[in-house]
């Protein structure tokens, strides 16, 4: 929340000054034989770098928070050898936040001595990193295996609403991170943390201070279907919600309390009275009137939502620019037709508000923002996109213009969250979001002889919703050749035809496409065909034994197969896959394939659901082996035979 920054404090006139005693654990250039001793992590034994020390000391000395940081890593193997690159990123507009007092030295043990080399001010480059952030870049010389970096810095923050706290773990493994925070007396905050340590932990010392020293930290590594790491980092936050000051007249001493964001229409207020907004939900009258559309005479509320949303869509470009406060006013908007998330969907809304349909700004905290659950407390800093929330008449239905290829209804996948902060007054506060949709894959095979001496596959796909999103408008000849992919994937059938259409409506979308292959029989071998060639797994992607974070499928889907066989005459039925019925302990995920086989006709049903987007960690043993089933059974063919008379007339024509 650096871009909006105000200071409520200005007006008290004291001087707020609170430093504690606590001294730096790990003191700067000090080190410890165990520290050089070490090879080997011990609950990550194949990390190539590990953070020894990390700690950042805070507190608020007139109206500036200070942060004194340091950080201590150490190289185990050749490949770690990148964590001597370092970036510090700060928000340097209107000089918010200054990097002071850097220093940073690598270590070598040579013959039982520290060869010490320092960096100086020639080793240090800044960046302008774009939209007010600033980076400092350096790199450590002569990074060997074994060597020991550390680095040191004070961070001074104007922003003393929004305290960005600290994170405490890395993409490498951590053995102790340690923050620390002093607050005066005269202020107070609420703290928003998040990850089983930092809720868990003895973390306040005292009234007014707090500290947390978390060992033993796992690396942050991406696993399958972990669409959003940073979803799941041990961090805390703060935010400002008491500033009471003094006040003496006629010698008479008064105590002054002022609450920031006491309730949800409180925080709401201080979003929609922003001046960025303002222009946004009460426009002038000429810019309402050009905002009017021309109404149809049979039109209906949900039409002329369409109709508008249709032309932000068309007309408007996103610039890829995220953030929930707009960046330039509705006319500089109208005016340009670019603009940010929260620029084009507040658009929107002027433009439904002034054909009088109601509409109302919703933040999410969207999938990779850093926050897995929304805190049910009024937190401005968790959120991180706008999108809108709008009344057909019949039902709210959720919007984001700047998804050109997602119609009406569809939310992109990072936007796909359960909780939204809806801004109106009266009436501000969190609210469940769901989009209704029945994503899935449905596949109908069909395989009969044909008289010309090959056996004829027809296959008709069908894409629901976030699935037919999925593959694309097929409008390019590289997106063409890619759905090719997907759909033909048996080498020796050979293709007759394929044919594709896409229908949307609202919360309706379907892809459907139809694949005719044929099949040329072995002249003698046993005939193996797969019943459904094109699957949503090939192979089973969880393949590791543990798992520390939720598995996360984006959203739900049912998908449903279906596979009939003539067997003609001259072949019998030699093998078939076993039934089988499963699901996984939780009943989040189930599986059913059936097959039957009477007289000439073999039938096989198969019936795949994800009844919940996440699994939670504890579930993966079961949803690995569920997985391993799954897969495995997809890959069984159904076998024919030919019989003895038509074999033996095979071999001797």
């Amino acid at each position: 929340m650096k871009s909006i920054h105000f200071y409520p404090l200005l007006l008290a006139g004291i001087l707020i000054l609170c430093h504690s005693a606590l001294g730096q654990q790990s003191k700067y250039g000090k080190y410890q034989a165990s520290e050089w001793e070490l090879t080997e992590v011990p609950f990550e034994p194949d990390a190539d770098a590990v953070v020894l020390d990390e700690e950042n000391i805070s507190f608020i000395s007139n109206y500036v928070l200070l942060s004194e940081i340091n950080r201590r890593f150490k190289v185990l193997k050749e490949s770690g050898k990148s964590i001597g690159d370092v970036v510090i990123r700060y928000y340097a507009k209107d000089q918010i936040e200054t990097i002071q007092k850097l220093r940073a030295q690598i270590v070598q043990l040579e013959n039982g001595q520290e060869k010490v080399t320092k960096l100086g001010k020639d080793d240090y480059f800044e960046v302008d990193a774009g939209n007010g952030w600033r980076e400092i870049r350096f790199t450590f010389p002569n990074v060997q295996t074994g060597s020991i970096l550390e680095y040191s810095y004070t961070k001074r923050d104007k922003s003393i609403v929004f305290i960005d706290g600290w994170v405490f773990q890395n993409h490498i493994p951590t053995l102790r991170s340690t923050y620390h925070f002093d607050i005066p007396a005269e202020l107070e905050y609420r703290m928003l943390g998040q990850g089983f340590n930092v809720i868990t932990s003895n973390y306040r010392k005292d009234k007014g201070s707090y500290q947390w020293n978390l060992t033993n930290l796992p690396s942050i590594k991406e696993e399958p279907y972990m669409n959003n790491p940073g979803d799941y980092l041990e961090k805390v936050q703060f935010q400002l919600a008491k500033h009471e000051t003094q006040s003496q007249s006629m010698g008479i001493v008064q105590s002054n309390s002022t609450r920031y964001f006491r309730d949800w229409q409180d925080l709401g207020n201080w979003f929609m009275n922003e001046k960025s907004f303002t222009t946004y939900l009460k426009p002038d009258r000429n810019t309402q009137r050009s905002l009017v559309q021309e109404p149809a005479s049979d039109q209906s509320p949900l039409d002329l939502i369409q109709k508008i949303y249709q032309h932000v869509t068309d007309n408007f470009t996103y610039n890829e620019k995220p953030g929930v406060f707009p960046s330039q006013t509705l006319k500089a908007t109208l005016d340009l037709r670019t603009g940010k998330r929260s620029d084009i969907n507040l658009a929107l809304l002027a433009y439904l508000r002034a054909n009088g349909i109601e509409a109302f700004p919703l933040l999410i905290s969207s999938k990779g923002n850093g926050r897995s659950h929304l805190v049910h407390a009024p937190f401005a800093d968790q959120f991180n996109q706008l999108i809108l929330a709008i009344n057909t008449g019949e039902k709210l239905i959720y919007a984001d213009a700047t998804q050109k290829n997602h119609p009406l209804g569809y939310l992109s996948l990072p936007s796909l969250v359960h909780e939204a902060f809806i801004l109106r007054d009266p009436g501000s506060g969190l609210i469940e979001i769901q989009v209704p949709h029945l994503s899935g894959f449905n596949q109908f095979v069909n395989v009969k002889w044909d008289e010309a001496g090959y056996f004829k596959k027809e296959s008709s796909f069908r894409f629901y919703d976030y699935d037919a999103l999925a593959m694309g408008g097929l409008k390019t000849d590289a997106e063409k050749a890619e759905f090719r992919k997907k759909i033909v994937t048996v080498e020796d059938d050979q293709v007759i035809s394929i044919k594709s259409e896409l229908t949307s409506s609202l919360n309706k979308l379907t892809h459907e496409s139809t694949l005719t292959t044929k099949m040329v029989a072995p002249e003698s071998a046993p005939l193996h065909v797969l019943p459904f060639a094109t699957t949503r797994w090939k192979e089973n992607p969880f393949t590791s034994d543990t798992r520390n974070f939720p598995v996360d499928f984006n959203y739900t889907v049912t998908d449903r197969f279906s596979f009939k066989m003539d067997i003609p005459e001259g072949y019998e039925l030699d093998d078939f896959p076993e039934n089988i019925n499963l699901t996984i302990p939780d009943g989040t995920m189930l599986f059913s394939y059936l097959v039957t086989a009477v007289g000439a006709i073999v039938q096989v049903n198969m019936v795949l659901q994800i009844k919940q987007e996440y699994v939670d960690a504890e579930q993966y043993p079961h949803l690995k082996y569920f997985m391993d089933v799954v897969t495995s059974k997809l890959k069984e063919p159904v076998i024919l035979r030919k019989t003895d008379h038509q074999a033996t007339a095979s071999n001797h024509p």
